[in-house]
């Protein structure tokens, strides 16, 4: 039986300025930074408490360049999108206006690699 969601791959040109995005910015925390031989790093950062980490992975190591920025579709939840919408807006970061819809209000926010991070209010 499936338990829960291990992690979720996004292809990235710099580890480096990836981490420093989704650690510094979103205020990820580091669960992982190893050596993995000739395939480079194995990074990986979840949100605060979570069961769910995203991998950082090196494109060019495992030959995927083609999927940087189209290598995942992720959701992220928060519990006040208006107030991250003016953090992130306020650092610089590529965000979307707050939008509602039925099903809830929600920003887009675009990583350095071009990934799009939907993240919506709880």
């Amino acid at each position: 039986m499936i338990t829960n969601l291990n992690t979720v791959s996004l292809y990235v040109r710099d580890q480096q300025q990836a981490k420093q995005f989704y650690v510094d910015t979103l205020g990820f925390e580091l669960t992982t930074d190893a050596d993995m031989g000739e395939m480079g790093r194995w990074i990986e950062v979840a949100p605060k408490g979570a069961r769910t980490g995203v991998v950082l992975a090196d494109a060019a190591a495992f030959d995927k360049q083609d999927r940087v920025g189209r290598s995942a579709d992720v959701t992220l939840h928060c519990s006040d999108v208006h107030a991250l919408h003016a953090e992130l807006a306020g650092k610089g970061v590529p965000v979307t206006e707050p939008e509602t819809q039925q099903w809830g209000t929600f920003i887009k926010v675009t990583d350095p690699d071009g990934h799009e991070l939907l993240i919506s209010q709880q």
